[in-house]
Formats: structure tokens, C-alpha cells, sequence
């Protein structure tokens, strides 16, 4: 089975180390089971279209997350605060995010 560059089943595995998050991790986050994600990332079975576009948005929002936040982090090794994280931060991007922070600091 061949898999594109650009797919979540050829760039996951990366990002997961990248992010140092583990499989059940982002399984509790995400909702996709570990063996499934196990498979993907090993480039042994595609993901269904609505769990790849999940995996997709959620380790691309980790990562926007982590870089936006720095040099604060955020808690990846609990999926809910992660989850929290997510969801205070929504509809933002890492210039507003950056700009937020700003704020919070200085006051």
C-alpha cells in the first residue's frame, strides 16, 4: 500500500514524536483507537477519511499550539488539559494566540 508524502499515514508518526505524545494519547484525544493508529502510522492500512481529517487537524493544532505558546508549553501528557487547551485557543491562529500571551504576561 502506497501512501503519499502529504498523508496523515506518512507524516503522523513524525509529528507524534515531534509533539512527544504517545499513541493512547492522542487516541484519548481524538477518539481513534490506538491499534488503529498503530496501523496508520506504520503505513500498514489507510485511515477512514473522517479519522485521517481528526488526526490531521489535531496534530497540526498541537503543533500551531506548541510553537504559538513558546517558550510557554502546554500539557501534552494529559489529553484533557491538552483538549482545554484546544478548545480556549479555537478559531485563533499563532499570531493571536502569540498576542493573547503577550498580554497576559506584561499585566
Amino acid at each position: 500500500m502506497a501512501f503519499g508524502s502529504l498523508s496523515i499515514e506518512a507524516r503522523g508518526s513524525t509529528l507524534v514524536r515531534d509533539l512527544g505524545i504517545s499513541l493512547a494519547f492522542l487516541s484519548a484525544l481524538t477518539g481513534v483507537e490506538q491499534s488503529k493508529l498503530s496501523l496508520g502510522f506504520r503505513q500498514l492500512k489507510a485511515f477512514p477519511n473522517e479519522d485521517a481529517l481528526v488526526l490531521a487537524k489535531t496534530l497540526s493544532r498541537l503543533i500551531e499550539l506548541r510553537d504559538a505558546l513558546s517558550p510557554l508549553t502546554i500539557d501534552l501528557g494529559d489529553p484533557s488539559k491538552a483538549q482545554q487547551a484546544m478548545e480556549i485557543f479555537e478559531g485563533m491562529d499563532s499570531e493571536a494566540i502569540r498576542e493573547k500571551i503577550i498580554i497576559l504576561l506584561v499585566k
